[in-house]
């Protein structure tokens, strides 16, 4: 038996045990834990009272030492690193066999927590799985609560019974279970003696006629059919269909079996049983995408803005001159459907000089083109305005990948802006490259073969997304942090406090992801092409990620999509001028709150680029909050050189959670770089996870726009025509199965929990925490942070009401919040009472930055 007491008075002081008198009790343990909200004093370690050194030392001791083999309980606290060799199950056969991750130079891998399974009986090298998907051990303190758990399988079942389960085919329930409705509403209106059988029949009639008419969705979502669900229809309007509001039965048999090696035994048996209990009525959310118009995910220019403002804004890099090669290639190739015998003769090579620009200018506005993308090309080869999405890695293991319906290239996309800052991005060329073959271009000139290639675009950035992106670049790499940080930082140091809310939960939901989406034949191998390969490529990318690049600032230099800002005068930083904002306020009472600017490092490239816009926001006041925060505890260098926890904590994570990166960290023995290393982990777990995750049913959630894998290479182009285009594009995107099951998982990871803690916000919990001697000066700070937040929500909205921003919205009208902080909305009330409700369900919202990966 395990007791938490998170009462702030009452401890627990005797227990009763009634039992039968003729069954002995072997032992008893009894642990008596004091109430969680004790008054924490922090501590640097060098001052530590002395009767508190020793037990400082000694709790670190036991959260360090090396467990012996045998069960883990629930209630033990054990904190070790492992590789991840539990991904595969090699006794089902090689077909679940994977390569363990982590600890080879062929593979390396960031650390994971051990989870204390016993190895594998034929190999002693893998660790053998939970009995559970839900089942296993992880830290007391680590563990999301019992309501949390609850509400992401609810979450999982209704979504799979939304998107899965197939419509009915019987009479509605009006009918069936209210045999009389008709009668009923017909006698609301008109006495009961004034109508008779024949006039009730008649209007039977009349409303199975209306049924068999297209029926809109309440959600706004398209018009669909009744009376004859298999009238033939083109595959983007069966997509459309899946959203549609509908009454659905139970499974058909060949969905449960793929299922039923997919999703944990314990939620498919709760989406059984609840259609077998009574056919649901669903209804669901259109993805963002396509709720305002159908067809803008198509446009190039929207398809170019998602680089920028989608789900995956983080891959996209400005291409410099002197690797323009792609660019010119795409030029010269325009000239193909120009007039050949003008093109202009210039060696295409990365080294082009003045004169041959200034012949290339004189061609250009010599005449009328039937090309006018020529001269916007040309511009941005002499302004330098051209970028790529490269995913030309892809190329070494398409060989593995390709077969098996699966079929996929390794491309790279050409875009280029034209005009202003604020301009828009459009995509000129894609590159599309298989083994052993020359890369294909494809122009928007070549009309279907265009479209075809912006799907394989979209597919490769989906991968990269999914396994990169998201799952690396954020739950992975932060859990060794979290493991360090529990080992090397006692409870009392005030980076340990500062870190505790962006861990929430963290560990626990990448046991998870490992458990039912990255495990061998899960639902992320089965939904994107890269299949058994996938964390094989997230390893082989992960030998490119650096620390000291994850830095906001540092990563958009490094991907030349900001440069360093030459100051000619001081800007006031965020704090400053919400000072200012605040006493402007109160001289005229309801006067409109002003904005602020921030005193960034950097110039964006692109003014228009609205994640790297909010990001340097947000960044912002993480900085200025984590240096105001550490400057209460440390007064100089010395002190953070002197801080041997700290130093410790540095080293381990280096040498044992991220062991097989050697490159790319930094020395903390300044104020500075302690505040740089721990503002770029924040921003890790807030900022930079909720703009890769939250948006992902608004993007994703239309496969079309972010197919996960295609069945099709590009036909030659004599092969298709406009007779047979819808029947290529069903063949070559995901069969329905996926699709469906796609878009639940992004349903899934899309909402936000009801007991969601925002970026600026503490837990109820948390805010009965005292901190004795450093208490007001803090809770002061933590409170400018607080306003530093809310005044970005208002720069994000005013921002996003200048219809001139292109990127912020976009042709498919979708304003850009993934980084809205969302700190003003209300805390969650946790009273028992409120608690026993089950939290309303409310629509995807696509906003919000959590304080920590807690999904």
């Amino acid at each position: 038996m395990t007791l938490k007491n998170t009462l702030s008075k009452e401890n627990l002081r005797s227990i009763a045990v009634l039992g039968s008198p003729f069954v002995p009790l072997d032992y008893l343990l009894l642990f008596v834990f004091t109430a969680k909200t004790t008054r924490i004093q922090l501590y640097l370690p060098k001052e530590t009272p002395q009767g508190l050194v020793e037990l400082r030392k000694k709790e670190l001791q036991k959260l360090q030492a090396s467990r012996p083999k045998g069960e883990w309980h629930l209630w033990d606290r054990i904190y070790d690193y492992d590789v991840y060799n539990n991904l595969g199950d090699p006794k089902n056969g090689r077909l679940y066999d994977r390569p363990v991750l982590g600890g080879s130079t062929k593979f390396p891998y960031p650390r994971r927590l051990k989870m204390g399974h016993p190895n594998c009986q034929h190999d002693h090298s893998r660790e053998s799985g939970p009995a559970s998907c839900f089942q296993f051990y992880v830290p007391p303190d680590e563990r999301m609560s019992d309501e949390k758990l609850q509400e992401l399988k609810n979450n999982f079942v209704e979504a799979l019974i939304r998107f899965l389960a197939p419509e009915s085919t019987l009479p509605h329930l009006s009918d069936r279970e209210c045999p009389d409705f008709v009668t009923k509403v017909a006698h609301f209106f008109v006495p009961k003696a004034a109508i008779s059988k024949k006039d009730v029949r008649f209007i039977r009639s009349i409303i199975d006629f209306c049924r068999k008419l297209k029926l809109p969705s309440s959600h706004g979502g398209p018009s669909r059919s009744v009376s004859d669900p298999s009238e033939e229809q083109d595959i983007f309007e069966d997509i459309i269909g899946f959203y549609a509001d509908k009454e659905v039965e139970e499974l058909d048999d060949s969905d449960k079996q793929r299922l039923e090696k997919l999703v944990p035994k314990e939620i498919l048996n709760q989406v059984v049983a609840t259609l077998a209990l009574k056919r649901q009525h669903v209804s669901a959310q259109l993805p963002s995408i396509v709720a305002e118009d159908k067809f803008a995910w198509a446009e190039d220019k929207e398809f170019g803005r998602q680089m920028l403002a989608g789900t995956n804004p983080v891959r996209i890099r400005h291409l410099k001159r002197e690797e323009l090669l792609p660019l010119y290639e795409v030029f010269y190739k325009m000239w193909d459907y120009e007039s050949p015998e003008d093109k202009p003769e210039v060696q295409l090579d990365n080294k082009i000089n003045q004169s041959q620009l200034q012949n290339l200018k004189k061609v250009l506005q010599g005449k009328k083109h039937k090309q006018p993308q020529l001269l916007d090309v040309y511009l941005a080869v002499v302004n330098e305005r051209a970028f790529i999405l490269d995913h030309h890695y892809l190329e070494q293991f398409l060989t593995m990948i390709n077969g098996k319906g699966v079929c996929a290239y390794a491309t790279r996309t050409i875009l280029i802006a034209t005009g202003s800052s604020s301009a828009t991005l459009q995509p000129v060329g894609i590159e599309l490259s298989l083994p052993g073959d020359s890369p294909r271009l494809v122009l928007p000139q070549d009309t279907l073969l265009w479209e075809f290639a912006k799907f394989h675009v979209a597919s490769n950035d989906a991968a990269y997304h999914q396994l990169v992106s998201h799952w690396l670049h954020t739950h992975a790499v932060v859990e060794p942090f979290i493991i360090a940080t529990r080992r090397r930082l006692s409870v009392m140091h005030p980076i340990h406090r500062l870190l505790d809310p962006h861990f929430k939960d963290t560990l626990h939901i990448n046991a998870l992801a490992r458990a039912i989406f990255l495990n061998a034949g899960g639902i992320l191998e089965t939904l994107l092409f890269t299949g058994e390969y996938s964390m094989e490529l997230s390893s082989h990318l992960y030998k490119e990620w650096r620390f000291d690049k994850q830095a906001l600032p540092e990563d958009l230099l490094e991907r030349g999509m900001a440069k360093l800002r030459v100051r000619d005068e001081v800007v006031s930083g965020p704090m400053e001028q919400v000072e200012r904002d605040k006493s402007s306020n109160k001289a005229a009472k309801g006067a409109e709150q002003k904005m602020f600017e921030v005193d960034a490092e950097v110039e964006l490239v692109l003014e228009d680029y609205p994640y790297a816009k909010d990001g340097i926001e947000i960044w912002t006041a993480i900085e200025t909050w984590v240096t105001e925060y550490c400057n209460v505890f440390y007064l100089n260098d010395n002190d953070v050189k002197e801080d041997e926890e700290i130093q410790e904590w540095w080293n381990e994570i280096k040498t044992r959670g991220h062991e097989d990166r050697k490159e790319g960290w930094y020395d903390i023995n300044t104020f500075e770089s302690l505040v740089k290393a721990l503002t770029t982990l924040i921003w890790i777990t807030s900022g930079l996870h909720a703009a890769v995750n939250f948006g992902q049913y608004g993007y994703g959630g239309w496969p079309p726009n972010r197919p996960m894998l295609l069945r099709k290479f590009l036909p030659n182009e004599e092969d298709i025509n406009e007779e047979n285009i819808l029947k290529f594009v069903e063949e070559m995107l995901p069969d329905k199965f996926q699709m469906k099951l796609a878009i639940a998982v992004m349903d899934l990871l899309s909402r936000h929990t009801s007991n969601e803690v925002y970026l600026g916000q503490t837990s109820p919990q948390k805010e009965r925490q005292l901190i004795e001697d450093h208490e007001s000066i803090i809770q002061k700070k933590f409170k400018e942070f607080r306003e530093n937040l809310e005044a970005i929500e208002r720069n994000i909205k005013e921002r996003n009401k200048e219809y001139n921003l292109m990127n912020r919205w976009g042709f498919a009208k979708i304003p850009y919040k993934l980084l809205y902080p969302d700190t003003s909305k209300p805390m969650p009330p946790i009273s028992k009472e409120k608690r026993k409700h089950q939290p309303e369900k409310k629509d995807i919202n696509e906003r919000g930055i959590p304080n920590s990966i807690s999904i």
